[in-house]
This record gives C-alpha cells, structure tokens and sequence, in this order.
C-alpha cells in the first residue's frame, strides 16, 4: 500500500532534522513525501509593496510576500529531500492558524505520517513546540516529534539597522531567547552589560566590525550576516577577525542551519567555519567566479 508522509517546514534547524527523518521512510516508489509552509503574519517591506503595485500583482502584498517566502522555504525543503534520494515530493503553501492547517491538510489528504520539528514551549512569542502539541492531540494520524537541537534556549543577540531583518531572523529563531538592536551603542551596552552565548552582527550601519571585537572580549560567537559587504575582502577579514561564519544575508532563511554547524563545530572541536565552504561554495562561485578559492586563499595571507 502506498504512504504519505507530512512534514511542515519553517526554515528551522528542526524542520531540517524532521526531513532527514521523514526522508530515511520515504526512498521507495510506495512513498510521498509532502512539505507544507504555513505563512504568518509578517511585516510587508516598503519595496514589496511598491513592488506589487508597479508590476500591477492581482494579489494584494501580503499575500505575494507570504507566497514568495513560502515558495522559498519549499524549494529549500524540496532540495534536501533530493539530497536524501527522495523522487515522490509535493509541497504546498497555506495561511492561517498553523496547527489546524496541518491538521486539515492531513485529513484532507490522508497522509500516513506526520513528522513536525520540536522546538518546546516559551511565554510571549508563539512557538512551533506548542504547534506540535496541538497538532499531536489533534489528529488521528501517527505523529513522529523530533528531538530538539543545539539552539534550543540559546541567548542570542541580532544587530542590524533594518526593522525587516531584525522581525525575520525573530521569526526564524524562535527557539532561542532572541534580543535585537538597531544601532552600534545598543549593540555595545547590551553585549558589555548581559550574557549571550551567540551574536548575529550586520557590517553596514552598525559599526560590525567594532562590535565583532567586542563579541570576542564577552566570549560570545559571532557571525556576520550582510548584503551590501558581500565581497572576498570582508569575508577574509571577518574569519580573521574571528567571526564564527560569514553568511549572505540573501540565504538568511537558513539561519538556523549556519548557526546548528557552528554549534556543532564547537561541540566537535572543529574550527567553526568547517562546513562553510561546503554551504556557500556555489553561492560564491556564482556571484566571484571559478576561481574565487584561490582569490580568497590569497587575499588571507
């Protein structure tokens, strides 16, 4: 008899961890993988906007923000089920009350299996552990939770001097305590003055560099998260500046996965950048070039 398995994906590190379970059951021609994204309220940049209003979009903005987003997150998902040797894959984007989604869209499509990522329960923000509750006590169907990963309860601190970023990343990290700031002195009081065990710093517009060095004073793991400073240079110069990770602020939807590898790595008592070039080789090699190895190699000496 053929199965189907369900997985919802939000970008997470568990989400990722749910989709290596779910793909182990699903290499063979009698079972389907499905991926659901359930869009949330999200704040719709200005640019967006505009955007859907120049190109005259039917689809009002936040129902084309939240699409895109959605789309993004799939295709993500997708590639890594391949990656796993699955060939059977659906996706689908939905909106609305997460748990009752995932609950409708398995009756709906009698799936076998749900596999949901476990990320535990917090006050204040709505978390994804609470959505695996509701969906395990609501549903019929078999429900695999998978365990938490090495973000869980992490203190993390985000800089950057853009609202949009800021309100992403909080979304993406739910599972950590998660504290922002928007300017370099808010950035320097609260790492001199409280304890975190990760910081995410943008370059352009908060002084990240300065605030790089002062991580390393706290002993805090740093990574850089940047647009505008995409270049071998900087790149170099935050590795031996001691950053943790570079990461392009176009692949921050995988945040949680760059921030796991760091983890990891400090866990395994690797150098934290061991699979850095293993997450963004082609990223680079499509915006530097061939031979951008070399380039980098040379610019580090």
């Amino acid at each position: 008899m053929k199965k189907k398995i369900l997985v919802p994906v939000d970008g997470s590190g568990y989400a990722s961890k749910a989709i290596d379970f779910a793909s182990n059951i699903c290499r063979t021609d009698e079972v389907t993988l499905h991926l659901i994204h359930v869009v949330r309220q999200l704040h719709i940049p200005e640019q967006i906007q505009d955007y859907v209003r120049a190109e005259k979009i039917e689809e009002p903005p936040e129902v084309f923000f939240r699409e895109k987003i959605g789309k993004k997150l799939l295709s993500w998902a997708k590639e890594e089920a391949r990656k796993h040797g699955v060939e059977k894959i659906e996706t689908s984007v939905s909106s609305g009350d997460p748990a009752n989604e995932i609950i409708n869209y398995a009756n709906y499509h009698d799936m076998d299996m749900i596999v949901l990522g476990s990320r535990g329960t917090s006050t204040g923000r709505s978390r994804i552990g609470s959505v695996a509750i509701q969906v395990v006590l609501g549903t019929d169907r078999t429900c695999v939770v998978v365990k938490k990963g090495l973000l869980e309860g992490k203190k993390v601190l985000i800089v950057d001097d853009e609202p949009d970023v800021l309100e992403t990343l909080e979304d993406f990290l739910t599972m950590c305590e998660v504290t922002t700031a928007s300017d370099f002195a808010g950035a320097k009081n609260l790492l001199t003055t409280e304890s975190f065990d990760m910081a995410i710093l943008d370059i352009m517009g908060v002084d990240g560099y300065e605030l790089l060095e002062i991580a390393k004073e706290q002993d805090v793991l740093a990574v850089i998260l940047t647009a505008h400073a995409m270049t071998l240079e900087d790149t170099a110069r935050s590795y031996k500046g001691g950053a943790a990770s570079y990461i392009p602020k176009d692949k921050m939807e995988h945040i949680t996965t760059y921030l796991n590898d760091v983890l990891e790595a400090r866990e395994k008592g690797h150098n934290p950048w061991w699979r850095w070039f293993q997450r963004f080789g082609d990223f680079y090699e499509k915006k530097f070039g061939s031979g951008w190895k070399d380039d980098y190699k040379t610019i580090l000496k």
